[in-house]
């Protein structure tokens, strides 16, 4: 019966929340209501809630004269269903960031121009700069502006390579704000950290992703504001 496979999904559900909660203060002792009222569960929330209701009647008024008073239809098994397999797996910041071979990155050696012209033509904003594989810092218009501002006398040839931009290529130097997260990041905490305005009144500009959220290891993926907020 529909009743029987609701109240089991629900349970499942119970259950999977116990677990992602276990440890942390709570405000609410339903940990389904606890859920619906954190910032992850915004894609199911009214699913979750409405869902949440009818297992209350069906638990408090089972039946009326032996007769069921609520009935789940098949379309709301469905979507505790789809709400049960978001809490066990909600899409992660990595697949829908550029990843592996996709992320455009640059070494010290190469030309400040050419890297300059190559963005603009492929509406590039942010390249990371690898020196053997390891992450050292961020080009962006932003870094020209650094330079400049710290050397007025500065000019740029044909020549010019990452390597003299050096001093302000780490992301501590940028006037721009970036992040390093973990690979088990969700989309939705991503989200929110491109949302809040950090220092100097600045939002994140990007984030980018490895495997613990360290900045030594090896790029798995980048993302930018653009990646988290075109299903708007």
């Amino acid at each position: 019966m529909r009743s029987d496979e609701f109240i089991d999904l629900y349970k499942q559900l119970e259950d999977a929340l116990e677990e992602k909660f276990s440890g942390m203060k709570r405000r609410y002792s339903s940990v389904v209501f606890e859920y619906i009222n954190h910032y992850e569960s915004a894609p199911v929330r009214e699913s979750l809630n409405l869902c949440r209701e009818i297992r209350n009647l069906m638990t408090h008024s089972a039946n009326l004269g032996g007769v069921p008073i609520v009935e789940p239809s098949e379309p709301v098994v469905e979507a505790l269903r789809a709400a049960l397999e978001y809490v066990q797996r909600p899409p992660l910041a990595l697949e829908y960031a550029t990843t592996g071979q996709r992320i455009v990155c640059a070494g010290l050696s190469d030309r400040v121009l050419k890297l300059m012209a190559m963005m603009d033509k492929n509406g590039f904003s942010h390249i990371p700069i690898l020196d053997k594989k390891r992450f050292i810092g961020v080009f962006s218009v932003s870094t020209i502006f650094s330079c400049l501002l710290l050397d007025p006398e500065l000019r740029l040839t044909q020549e010019t390579t990452i390597r003299e931009l050096g001093q302000m290529l780490p992301v501590d130097r940028h006037i721009e704000n970036y992040a390093f997260v973990d690979r088990r990041t969700p989309l939705l905490e991503a989200r929110r950290m491109f949302e809040k305005i950090r220092g100097r009144n600045k939002r994140l500009s990007v984030i980018f992703i490895t495997e613990t959220g360290s900045r030594e290891e090896p790029l798995l993926g980048m993302l930018t504001p653009y990646d988290v907020m075109q299903d708007d």
